[in-house]
Parts: C-alpha cells; sequence; structure tokens
C-alpha cells in the first residue's frame, strides 16, 4: 500500500512540472499595471465596434494598445480579442475582451481584460506556436524573421540548449531518477517479505 502511494506520489511530481497557470487581469485607459515580472501600459485603443443605440452593417472589431515589458525586453503592440500577440518568456497575453461597448452619445472609460498565461514550459512548443507564422522566439520575445539574420535562425533552431531548455532537461531527468528510485526501492521491498 505505501510503495503505490509512493509511486502515485512520483507520477504527480512529475506532472507538475509543465503546468500553466492562466489569470485575468484587468487594466484601465491610461493606467500602468504590474504584474509579476511584467509591466503593462494601455495607451491606445482602436473601437470600431457598433455602437449599441445604432444599428450597422458591419459589427467592428477593437484593438487595444499596450506596451508589455519587463526587465531586458519592451514590446507594443495592438491586441485583438482572442488572439495572443506579444509573448515574453514565460507569459502569453491575450485581450479577452474590451468593455464598456460604445454608445453613439458616450465617451467610454474602457477596460482591457487580459488573460496572462505563464507556462513552466515551453520546449514542446514551435516558434509558430508560440509567436505565430514568419515569427521566430529569441531571448524570450517574438521578432519577425526577415528582421533576423539566416544564420541566427538556424542557431534559433536547436543548434544549441539555452539555460532554460538545460534546466527543464535537468529538472526531467531529476524527476525520473526519483521515480525510478522508488520503483526500485518498491522492488527491493516487495522482494524482501
Amino acid at each position: 500500500m505505501k510503495t503505490r502511494l509512493l509511486i502515485i506520489i512520483a507520477f504527480v511530481m512529475v506532472a507538475t512540472i509543465t503546468e500553466s497557470f492562466a489569470e485575468e487581469i484587468e487594466i484601465k485607459f491610461d493606467e500602468t499595471l504590474l504584474y509579476d515580472s511584467l509591466k503593462l501600459y494601455f495607451y491606445d485603443i482602436e473601437d470600431s465596434r457598433c455602437p449599441l443605440d445604432v444599428t450597422c452593417v458591419w459589427e467592428g472589431k477593437v484593438s487595444a494598445m499596450i506596451h508589455v515589458s519587463n526587465e531586458t525586453h519592451k514590446i507594443g503592440g495592438g491586441f485583438e480579442i482572442g488572439k495572443p500577440l506579444t509573448y515574453i518568456t514565460p507569459y502569453t497575453i491575450t485581450l479577452i475582451d474590451v468593455k464598456p461597448h460604445p454608445i453613439s452619445t458616450e465617451n467610454p472609460e474602457y477596460v482591457a481584460i487580459l488573460e496572462i498565461t505563464k507556462s513552466d514550459s515551453t520546449d514542446e512548443l514551435t516558434d509558430e506556436q508560440v509567436c505565430g507564422v514568419a515569427n521566430v522566439l529569441l531571448d524570450g520575445v517574438c521578432v519577425p524573421e526577415n528582421k533576423i539574420e539566416e544564420h541566427e535562425i538556424d542557431q534559433l533552431r536547436g543548434e544549441s540548449l539555452s539555460n532554460p531548455e538545460v534546466m527543464i532537461i535537468i529538472e526531467s531527468l531529476g524527476a525520473g531518477l526519483i521515480v525510478l528510485f522508488i520503483v526500485i526501492y518498491a522492488i527491493k521491498k516487495k522482494k524482501k517479505k
């Protein structure tokens, strides 16, 4: 019974190595917000959504212009609802909504609702999954391929391991060794009986 419990605990430890954590936050227009090691500034908005008190042919769309920075990087851009635009390792930031919906006679005080996902591991994701088509992940930031020299792209795509990749491999090996020791211990204990 104890052996089974130890094996279950070991597998739970291995499974938790690559967890992702997501949290929704709200940021008001012209506000700076600190989240973990990120600094976010909501500086502009493009809102062509149809006002609630008007009948429109086209529903329109909204983009929130947000600067995102950490100690080493600063990125600004238009976030569209549901599309993760900015990625600073290990964060993925997605615009969920912008409130309120416009009314033709009012100048709304906008609030952007963002989902920030912090992942413990990005080693199983490709650059395209993280950054979109025609971008590569360079030092934790998505960069258009046309801004990088060809030899740098080849180097980024697997010729060397970066420190986070090495740490993930070491953690995985450590967790695997723990499981192996528990199984060996359980087998030896069972043979003694």
